[in-house]
């Protein structure tokens, strides 16, 4: 299938994300046998900044790749796409904030390979791009940057720890409540983000109690592709953009981040949004028989907070010693991401900041 898709391909991994080596090392070996040349590049530590980009693009213009095939985690797969962009346009990383038009060529086709669980982001059309030098944020979306192709193999995310399946998995189902509630939702997009949220309920206690149940890891494995292909089509909003702000001023891990607003996010959309409510505490396996529609709904955010408590999961930033003086900057930050227009309630910068104070 891969070389349907192009001749020479270019492997793209972070270091901070090179999950499971011998796995990587098998898709290598794979990409040499069956196509006319495959190169790897592993320059990258973590998620790069502008004129890291830039480099990364020129690389890929120079090797006259025509494919790129991205292996890793969330950061991997921003990283991807931005340069996909990059390496078949004339223009700098730094200028992608100042254009109003999309880009006139198309990306280069990108292919992308999970090695642990993403929440569903090697679906996404859609890449961040931070320069930690300036602190210039840039959230690019372009429809030409769905992925040509997606490989999920549970089999690769047998590396995962006990304590990064959880994360994980919690982040899945903050990713599918979120697709739920978002402005952009429609009937098949929920359909999708309600079954993930079922087989989270289902699975993933088990996978973290016996990390070899391959029945649940295979489970986890079609939430989390289900989860991205929902999100894809409906658009994240208010969770992930605080959790985004959250992780790159104070560092803190982006899954983690992404379960403790959860179900603060959840209460502060409540009343907008009681009929969905209903169909994700039903999800949640709760029991909504016999009350209101505000009661089930309210069962909705008590099922979140159940599934943490079995999970044993912190359930505040201040566990993660986020310092609380960094709350104003982080709901700065926050307010200017473009996915903020997706939350059902609007609001303003002090009323994300006081969603932060609660949740610490």
């Amino acid at each position: 299938m891969v070389k349907d898709l192009g001749s020479r391909v270019l492997l793209l991994v972070l270091k901070n994300e090179e999950y499971n080596p011998d796995e990587l090392a098998i898709i290598k070996t794979s990409l040499e046998r069956y196509t006319s040349g495959c190169i790897i590049y592993d320059d990258l530590e973590k998620r790069p900044g502008f004129d890291e980009l830039d480099t990364a693009a020129h690389f890929i213009k120079q090797s006259r790749a025509d494919l790129i095939l991205a292996y890793g985690g969330r950061d991997t797969f921003h990283t991807a796409r931005a340069v996909a962009l990059l390496a078949t346009n004339e223009v700098f990383a730094k200028e992608l904030p100042e254009r109003r038009e999309p880009l006139k060529r198309p990306p280069m086709p990108v292919i992308t390979v999970p090695g642990v669980f993403t929440m569903g982001e090697e679906s996404s059309p859609t890449f961040v791009m931070y320069d930690h030098a300036t602190g210039e944020l840039y959230h690019g979306n372009d429809p030409r940057l769905f992925p040509a192709a997606v490989f999920m193999d549970p089999a690769i995310t047998m590396s995962m720890s006990e304590a990064e399946i959880t994360r994980t998995g919690v982040a899945i189902l903050a990713a599918a409540v979120e697709a739920i509630l978002s402005k952009r939702a429609n009937d098949l997009s929920n359909s999708m983000a309600l079954r993930a949220i079922e087989l989270i309920m289902r699975s993933l206690q088990n996978l973290v109690k016996d990390t070899t149940n391959q029945n649940a890891r295979n489970n986890i494995s079609v939430a989390n592709l289900l989860c991205g292909v929902s999100h894809s089509n409906s658009w994240l909003g208010l969770c992930y953009s605080i959790a985004t702000a959250t992780n790159l001023i104070t560092g803190m891990d982006f899954m983690m981040a992404m379960a403790i607003l959860l179900p603060h996010v959840m209460e502060y959309n409540l009343t907008t949004s009681a009929g969905k409510y209903v169909q994700i505490a039903r999800a949640l396996e709760e029991d909504i028989h016999d009350i209101t529609v505000i009661e089930a709904a309210i069962k909705a955010v008590e099922g979140v907070r159940k599934l943490y408590l079995d999970l044993k999961i912190p359930q505040r930033l201040s566990d993660f010693e986020v310092d609380k003086a960094l709350l104003p900057e982080i709901a700065g930050m926050a307010s200017t991401f473009p996915l903020i227009k997706n939350t059902p309630r609007e609001l303003d910068q002090n009323e994300i900041e006081t969603i932060l104070i609660a949740a610490y």
